[in-house]
């Protein structure tokens, strides 16, 4: 005999529709803002980090140092062992980590002061990170943190997952909801997906293995900011043929790369210790797909925790990310930028590359090789480098190559180690090289049609 369906009062399909509706179109719904299309939650980030520019520096000062400071004492100290309080736990990343976080937070001193060699607080190195990148962060990480819920707590992750799982299932062996997880940071902000997806593993959606995948396959730089990286070479009159060549090589990378290591090789397991949620995964019989995602989605949306729970957790894990991100961006990214900057070490790295753009017969080779390498410390140090290059048909590779490799180390990577999947530097970067891999000769193919 066939399980009854159960119904669902006015009250609780309205728990699903308005919640759900409200955070489609704060994260997804394009709007146009003088010359450029953006979503709302861009939008409020913006106005947010405009009323508080004045103060962002020393802030984001404050941000990076007390916790770190905090967190040295605990580690060295060993205070509160046992502890099971998330608070406390906060300030406990471990030795690693800790002695990261207050390298970065010292770092952060020296350029916010402009003491200490030049190489450290130069404009092109910790004064990009402090001046440029750390105030949209901090913004970043606690709108979106608050007002995510609205699109995973509420029924629209299982509506649109039941809806998409066969086909995402076929094509990319994942979960339906890594659509919300590509549409959100497509539309938004590469961090905004990864931040997303962690939330979505630590609820118990995921595994460790979906949600590296998910993470390193569709964590996509957003529309908008797309269009600023290849307004960096000059070349957006071709933005539209462009993207589409981005989202053509994306779509590739997404297809081979999780199903090879070492992604396939992350475990495949759900987060210790994390109540999977309840939620009926059987189609009725006779039930539309339509009916059966509408269902879970009302079973999901009833089950929700009350809003100050969601709240709360929102600030939790803005503040994590934020207080271990800050420091670690600052140590690692000036790092970079300085070998970048300062040194030839990018010269030398990437001479394996030369013949791989030779061979792709993509003009001045060489220049090109030291901007595509520096993209996996930062993602604008590519387009930057490469502005000057002459050739049309290699800036657009190298603008579609760097928005397609998803991973550098000043922002997302740290994010992504941070949730604690299995992605470490070195599979990050092997998983970043197999995107290039992928994402040349494509870029290069439609270059070569559309210039």
């Amino acid at each position: 005999m066939n399980k009854k369906v159960e119904k669902f009062s006015t009250q609780e399909v309205l728990k699903f529709i308005i919640p759900s509706l409200i955070g489609a179109m704060l994260f997804m719904l394009p709007i146009k803002l003088e010359d450029r299309f953006t979503v709302p939650i861009a939008v409020l980030i913006d106005a947010l980090n405009d009323m508080i520019s004045p103060y962002m520096l020393a802030i984001s000062l404050i941000v990076a140092v007390i916790p770190s400071v905090i967190s040295l004492i605990i580690t060295l100290f060993n205070l509160w062992p046992n502890s099971t309080n998330r608070i406390v736990n906060i300030f406990k990343p471990g030795l690693i980590w800790s002695i990261v976080r207050i390298l970065g937070a010292i770092t952060m001193v020296l350029v916010y002061f402009k003491v200490g060699p030049e190489w450290i607080w130069n404009e092109y190195t910790g004064g990009v990170l402090l001046n440029e990148v750390a105030p949209i962060l901090l913004a970043l990480y606690f709108v979106s943190a608050i007002l995510l819920p609205l699109l995973t707590e509420f029924g629209l992750m299982e509506f649109v997952g039941t809806l998409l799982n066969k086909t995402f299932s076929k094509a990319f062996g994942l979960p339906g909801n890594a659509a919300i997880d590509s549409m959100a940071s497509w539309l938004s902000a590469t961090s905004l997906g990864v931040i997303l997806t962690t939330q979505q593993y630590r609820g118990g959606h995921y595994t460790k293995r979906e949600a590296a995948a998910i993470m390193t396959s569709f964590s996509v730089v957003s529309v908008g900011f797309s269009y600023v990286v290849l307004k960096f070479v000059k070349m957006e009159d071709f933005f539209i043929p462009w993207y589409f060549s981005v989202v053509l090589a994306g779509i590739c990378c997404a297809l081979i790369i999780p199903r090879l290591p070492p992604l396939r090789n992350i475990p495949s397991e759900y987060m210790e210790g994390v109540k999977r949620p309840n939620i009926d995964n059987v189609q009725e019989e006779g039930e539309s797909l339509f009916g059966w995602a509408f269902r879970r989605a009302l079973l999901r949306a009833k089950s929700a925790d009350p809003i100050s729970k969601q709240i709360s957790d929102g600030v939790y894990t803005a503040t994590d990310l934020a207080i271990t991100v800050y420091p670690s961006m600052m140590i690692v990214g000036v790092l970079g930028l300085s070998l970048i900057e300062y040194t030839n070490i990018m010269s030398y790295i990437s001479i394996p590359l030369v013949p791989i753009l030779e061979l792709l017969q993509l003009p001045e080779a060489d220049a090109a090789a030291i901007a595509i390498m520096s993209g996996f410390i930062d993602l604008l140090m590519p387009v930057i480098i490469g502005s000057s290059i002459e050739s049309e048909l290699t800036r657009f590779v190298i603008a579609g190559v760097t928005v397609n490799s998803i991973i550098f180390l000043s922002e997302v990577a740290l994010i992504m180690m941070k949730a604690q999947i299995g992605l470490n530097v070195w599979r990050l970067f092997v998983i970043w090289v197999l995107r290039l891999m992928i994402a040349l000769p494509i870029m290069t193919i439609m270059g070569n049609l559309i210039i």
